[in-house]
């Protein structure tokens, strides 16, 4: 979903939250012109009497797998303009993310780019190549610019890789927090159409389950979704008593104070906007850190190179070759004791 798509949805679950029917919800979209005009007849063709929101939308191309998932769910039907806003947040947050970590690999690609043109530098006192290995890195930094800003995240966006890349990273202890972080910002945006007064229903649960199903909560939120409740039964935490041990403590005692006052929806969407940032700046700073610590490492081998070869004509650090002319001048200096 691009980020028209997604101001286009946005627009369209505004005026199905009024009653509207489904058609008179695109023209109203339409009417803003341009590529809202586009959109709607596209969904306007997909369209048929008996056929609720979440239907036609998922007869169009304007989602990806995870979010047709959702739509295709239990129930969604009953709550498709909270649903689509749910949708559209979590893809902003997605794309504020992606370009965040983007922005902060800048910095180290550049001084990467100043390391390639340095380390070549002692070759114009020494008579070596110079240009050759310049262009070589440069070409080497712009590839690698290429995968990170239009491979990886081109990877990523089929629904199998992605699964399969974040699965992988919840096994490995040192992203397993931002895993984690990520499932639970996943679970309270797309809970909050499913929220019944105090409690989540059962078509909430599953919805998730299917979602998350490259993180731990995946298979507890299914466990919970086939659990017999009693409809009276006291749920502190709306129905996530189950997942507890797999949420942070600021979570669940969101998922308390909520079900307390009464405003559980509102509570987990305020969760849900407090997460989004806090792992946007947490992904950056580990990015940018990381990338700063390769670039680091390579300029430390190279100037460690620079002084194991040594430069002709210049004295060399303490453990560096000597030169040729340096080793002539000991001979000479030798021959005259």
């Amino acid at each position: 979903m691009s980020t028209t798509n997604a101001a286009l949805l946005d627009a369209l679950a505004d005026c199905l939250e009024t009653g509207e029917p489904l058609p008179d919800a695109l023209a109203r979209v339409a009417a803003a012109g341009g590529a809202a005009l586009g959109w709607a007849e596209r969904i306007g063709r997909s369209l048929r009497a008996d056929v609720p929101i979440a239907a036609a939308l998922r007869r169009t191309e304007l989602l990806d797998h995870a979010e047709l998932a959702l739509l295709s769910a239990e129930g969604a039907d009953l709550v498709a303009p909270a649903l689509l806003h749910a949708l559209v947040l979590r893809r902003r947050g997605q794309v504020e993310r992606r370009w965040a970590v983007l922005r902060g690999l800048i910095g180290p690609l550049g001084f990467a780019a100043l390391t390639v043109v340095l380390d070549p530098l002692p070759n114009l006192v020494s008579g070596g190549p110079f240009v050759g290995p310049v262009l070589r890195g440069l070409a080497l930094l712009v590839v690698l610019g290429v995968a990170l800003f239009v491979g990886v995240p081109a990877l990523l966006r089929h629904p199998t890789r992605r699964a399969r890349a974040l699965r992988l990273c919840a096994a490995i202890p040192g992203l397993h927090a931002f895993t984690a972080l990520h499932a639970e910002e996943e679970l309270v945006t797309v809970l909050v159409p499913f929220v019944e007064g105090r409690r989540i229903n059962r078509q909430g649960l599953a919805a998730a389950a299917g979602l998350l199903a490259w993180s731990p909560l995946g298979e507890a939120l299914r466990i919970a979704s086939r659990a017999d409740v009693p409809p009276q039964a006291p749920l502190p935490m709306g129905g996530l008593e189950s997942l507890a041990r797999h949420l942070s403590l600021a979570t669940r005692l969101t998922l308390v104070g909520g079900v307390g006052s009464g405003r559980l929806a509102e509570r987990l969407r305020q969760r849900g906007e407090s997460l989004t940032p806090l792992l946007t700046r947490r992904l950056r700073l580990t990015a940018k850190g990381a990338a700063y610590a390769l670039v680091l490492l390579f300029s430390v081998a190279s100037l460690a190179g620079m002084v194991a070869r040594g430069i002709p004509g210049l004295p060399t650090l303490p453990g560096g070759a000597g030169s040729a002319d340096q080793k002539q001048l000991e001979e000479l200096m030798k021959q005259l004791e």
